[in-house]
């Protein structure tokens, strides 16, 4: 799935759009304005812009194969200030990391001009308006930042867009609110202008026929509608809209836009059709525009509330006069008290303010308590020439400004200190947010690629990985892990794996599909698949295109110094895996069997003195355990069986002669390096175990059966 990039003025990026790419594309959403639509399962947004060295990480993380850039100049705005520089960095990291095409979404502003044939070639263009200008001069940028990069750039001169959500950020949500609140609405086109909306749905199809073409070049497409109308009949609609009460008039400025009818070019190179009629879905926008903006009756204990709240600044003031004439009447009645001759209430009163809002509020607190101290000298008959002069009365009033500033100092510092941290622990989190969001983003990547690559069943990846498996020593483990990768790259849970006897007379069960434990015969008898046995034989893959009944529906051999060693076979297959790629793959992987297998046979052959005690066919210990580990594990997978017998015998030669005759090939003889021989006895189960037993009495072998070795 490819990863595609949105960046720029994302406030004009409709939010639909977004949720429809999100379907065919991983969608990454990066700006200061991106729309917080929360995490979908393809879609992510990062608050980043280019300007910034974070932007870069996301090229790191993911490979996108297209980068869309959204002007500051769609919907009737000006631009973004810095985004020349933008641009700049954006196509210098889209060059470092192989992109593949870059989309601007323009404006078609970007034509209000008119040609002078007579002038210099840099002015014969006289554009009408300063956004044209800045516009063209946009693309005119990205041109040149393109073809020095080598990069395909799609330039789309977009008219005005509509979502159903969010419409504040489009021109139609400022239209709507015009009507809404009953304030004229200035137009600024002529009533012969050509106004043209395109859907958010239309916008985001176009954007997936653009991103998904990978044969196209660099170009500039005119977009829209195909439905589009005079600005006198886009008035008359929005009267309609508002009862015929709307306040609509035109500013008439100069337009020499030439407009398309249908957007030819786009239907010819991408297939890109349009099918919304904005004009005609009108009054359904506007509907879902009032019900988003419907406004709520609250109580009046409501209002008083968020009045209260959002006058939180003043009613300190008011605070702080209510407690200074609380202040001032308790001082008034309890200064002729003995016990509070020790406690200055004014001074606590200032020290209180000054902790709680900072330096200004303790001076203002000081300031009023030095004001009343002056009153309070004044009535008792001290003069303020006598106050000014003794500089004994300057005591209380230096006191109270020192404890309303220094108080209020070491408030302000601590609340500073404080903010100061509440803001670096948000960058700090921000940035966290960050590098997670991007980790998790190179996280599911990983696993998507790994599944792509390793995932499909018939790609090399997966043919290495089934190598990978396979490469063992063990025949066991190859039968169990041959099984294994079958039934995952054919989509088969009917497989079996049968091993031939010398004489080519019977085939003894391996190893099977869990499903098949206990419907399949523990032997096979080759006469009675005469005709499957001889075309593998031969070679070939046998298949069941007459659909006989007990018979497989494909088989094919291993084969070991040209005898068939080795007998594998699909007994049931659904109706798409008939097909011949599907007989192909099936061939494959038995050769891949094949190979693995007969490399672990020449091991045994070659180190055959390591492995069997000489002169006896008991296995060494080692050995032996490797074989009973593998045979328990395909036992607890449900894919075979096996019996275990401790044998009485512990001569190894008496134990190998007495067992010459009794068991089979797939049977195994060995030490337990306990001092004690086992047998190992493979697919065998307690139902079955009564004939290998008879065999056994007969030759009077005592045994025992045990779980495990030890």
């Amino acid at each position: 799935m490819a990863d595609i990039l949105i960046t720029g003025a994302l406030e004009h990026f409709p939010v639909t759009a977004a949720l429809e790419l999100e379907e065919d594309f991983r969608v990454i959403l990066a700006g200061e304005n991106a729309p917080d639509m929360g995490k979908g399962r393809r879609l992510a947004a990062y608050r980043v812009e280019p300007r910034e060295n974070q932007f870069r990480q996301l090229f790191d993380v993911y490979s996108f194969s297209a980068v869309c850039f959204v002007s500051g100049f769609l919907e009737g705005e000006t631009g973004r200030p810095g985004e020349l520089q933008q641009l700049e960095r954006l196509f210098e990291y889209c060059a470092d990391a192989k992109v593949e095409k870059i989309l601007l979404l323009s404006t078609v502003e970007a034509l209000n001009y008119t040609v002078d044939e007579g002038k210099d070639r840099l002015m014969q263009k006289e554009y009408l308006s300063r956004r044209a200008l800045l516009s063209a001069q946009l693309e005119e940028f990205c041109s040149y930042c393109a073809e020095r990069a080598g990069i395909r750039l799609l330039i789309l001169r977009l008219p005005y867009l509509a979502d159903r959500t969010r419409q504040d950020r489009f021109f139609l949500g400022s239209v709507f609110e015009k009507i809404r609140k009953g304030e004229t609405l200035v137009l600024e086109n002529g009533k012969e202008d050509r106004i043209d909306v395109l859907s958010a749905k239309d916008f985001a199809r176009l954007l997936q026929c653009v991103i998904g073409e990978k044969e196209d070049s660099s170009r500039t497409f005119f977009v829209c509608s195909g439905y589009g109308m005079r600005a006198e009949v886009f008035a008359e609609k929005l009267k309609e809209l508002s009862g015929g009460e709307a306040d609509i008039r035109f500013q008439n400025t100069a337009s020499r836009i030439l407009w398309q009818d249908y957007p030819r070019e786009l239907r010819k190179i991408y297939g890109f059709i349009p099918m919304d009629s904005v004009p005609e879905d009108l009054k359904d926008y506007y509907e879902v525009y009032l019900e988003e903006h419907q406004e709520k009756h609250e109580s009046l204990a409501e209002r008083l509330r968020g009045y209260f709240l959002r006058q939180n600044g003043f009613f300190k003031y008011v605070e702080l006069a209510v407690i200074f004439l609380l202040v001032e009447l308790l001082n008034s009645y309890l200064s002729v008290s003995v016990y509070f001759k020790f406690v200055d209430i004014r001074l606590l009163f200032i020290v209180m303010m000054a902790t709680v809002y900072g330096m200004r509020m303790g001076l203002y607190a000081a300031a009023l308590e030095c004001l009343a101290l002056i009153v309070q000298y004044q009535k008792g008959g001290v003069d303020w020439t006598l106050l000014f002069y003794n500089i004994e009365n300057w005591i209380p009033f230096a006191a109270y400004l020192m404890a309303g500033s220094v108080v209020g100092y070491i408030k302000n510092k601590n609340s500073d200190e404080l903010r100061f941290m509440k803001e670096e622990h948000r960058l700090l989190y921000d940035k966290y947010m960050f590098l997670n969001n991007a980790y998790s983003g190179a996280l599911e990547n990983k696993k998507e690629y790994k599944k792509q690559i390793i995932g499909f069943k018939d790609s090399f990846g997966k043919i290495f990985d089934a190598v990978l498996r396979l490469d063992s020593m063990v025949p066991q483990k190859i039968y169990f892990e041959g099984l294994k990768v079958m039934e995952d790259i054919l989509e088969n849970r009917t497989i079996a794996i049968y091993s031939l006897d010398q004489w080519q007379r019977f085939g003894r069960l391996a190893v099977c599909s869990s499903s098949m434990t206990g419907t399949l015969p523990k032997s096979l008898r080759l006469e009675e698949y005469r005709e499957l046995y001889d075309t593998v034989k031969a070679g070939n893959v046998w298949k069941n295109t007459d659909l006989l009944p007990d018979q497989p529906m494909y088989a094919d051999g291993v084969f070991e110094d040209g005898v068939l060693a080795l007998l594998i076979v699909i007994y049931h297959a659904g109706t798409e895996q008939y097909g011949v790629r599907y007989m192909n793959i099936f061939h494959i992987l038995c050769g891949l069997v094949q190979t693995s297998f007969l490399r672990a046979r020449n091991y045994e052959q070659w180190l055959e003195e390591r492995i069997y005690y000489p002169d006896t066919s008991v296995v060494y210990p080692e050995r032996f355990l490797e074989i009973v580990n593998a045979q328990e594990e395909m036992k607890r997978s449900g894919v075979a069986d096996y019996v275990l017998l401790k044998l009485k015998e512990t001569d190894k030669k008496k134990a190998s002669e007495s067992m010459a005759g009794v068991i089979r090939n797939t049977d195994t003889l060995g030490d337990g390096g306990d001092g004690n021989l086992y047998l190992l006895l493979a697919q065998a189960g307690m139902d079955t175990f009564h004939f290998v037993g008879d065999r056994l009495e007969k030759k009077n072998v005592a045994y025992e059966i045990v779980k495990k070795v030890g």
